[in-house]
């Protein structure tokens, strides 16, 4: 067996002390991006879904009266869910006439789909939010007597 110097071993060590000091913030910064990618992505499908239910229901629904526009905003903000929906903007919308297209616009805060992970390394989720349109066709028309409710 061979003796090695007690120089080499403390050297060794440095060595791996060293290259876990460049490499471990580039790691964690990876770990940290896929985590807030993930979450923001499915944030923004709970979002397009929740407006395009929305959408759906005030095209059926005949959507100028404010007991449907009510109804919409009451239906979107169950689908976003409690978090979600907190300091969240929801536009509805409404065409006159049957065969016009009718939005339910839906805009959330994206500090309300993840924690601000990224902040260090400069990109912030401050004042950044997840933006939806969903346009659909009414399929009744505004009138009071046409209001059906699901």
């Amino acid at each position: 067996m061979k003796a090695h110097p007690s120089g080499t071993i403390g050297r060794r060590g440095v060595i791996l002390s060293m290259e876990l000091v460049l490499v471990l913030p580039i790691f964690l910064m990876l770990i940290f991006s896929i985590v807030e990618f993930s979450m923001l992505m499915s944030a923004r499908t709970r979002v397009v879904n929740a407006a395009n239910s929305g959408a759906r229901m005030m095209s059926m629904c005949g959507g100028s009266s404010v007991e449907v526009e009510a109804e919409v905003h009451e239906r979107v903000t169950t689908l976003l869910g409690s978090a979600l929906a907190r300091n969240c903007h929801i536009l509805v919308q409404p065409a006159k006439h049957a065969g016009e297209i009718g939005h339910v616009t839906v805009n959330v805060p994206m500090k309300n789909a993840s924690p601000d992970l990224l902040w260090l390394v400069g990109f912030s989720l401050k004042d950044r939010s997840i933006d939806t349109d969903a346009t659909m066709v009414m399929e009744r028309s505004a009138s009071r007597d046409s209001v059906q409710r699901f």
